[in-house]
């Protein structure tokens, strides 16, 4: 496991309150993250898009427009190997949105390498989960990204 938790100067939230998007290209990987983010963690609202560029199509559509508080996501949960996208790429985007300044975001990968791990720390993730996740585990880590902790586990 890698040097687990730090503090956060992020708000803590509430799963009960807290709003999660799901960036996974990954069906089944998306699938059992939304279940257990709604089944287990119990977190008010979570979404999933397969990629940085549907979750920015959401992010601008309508729904988003007229309900505007959607767009104040308290976790995002970022695959950083997506098909024909950079992680790292989409993360820098992310952050350039004035909306999204403190939303928490933790990057997840199969690529559970301490060396990706530095990477995603590096550039400024919240954190760092290896996939695939565990059922047992990944309820854990959600509730300890959303009370201000940092999670980087490799594994």
């Amino acid at each position: 496991m890698y040097p687990v938790v730090r503090p956060s100067a992020s708000p803590i939230v509430v799963a009960s309150r807290a709003k999660v998007m799901v960036i996974e290209d990954n069906v089944d990987s998306m699938n059992l993250t939304l279940r257990i983010l709604r089944e287990q963690i119990g977190v008010a609202y979570c979404n999933a898009r397969p990629s940085g560029d549907a979750f920015f199509s959401w992010l601008n559509s309508p729904q988003v427009r007229q309900n505007p508080i959607l767009s104040f996501l308290d976790l995002i949960l970022l695959d950083i190997r997506i098909p024909r996208e950079n992680g790292h790429i989409v993360f820098q985007k992310l952050r350039a949105l004035p909306e999204l300044k403190r939303t928490k975001v933790v990057a997840m990968t199969a690529n559970g390498s301490r060396d990706e791990a530095e990477r995603a720390r590096v550039s400024g993730f919240d954190g760092f989960i290896a996939k695939p996740i565990s059922v047992k585990t990944f309820p854990d880590q959600i509730a300890r990204v959303l009370s201000g902790e940092l999670v980087w586990d490799i594994g």
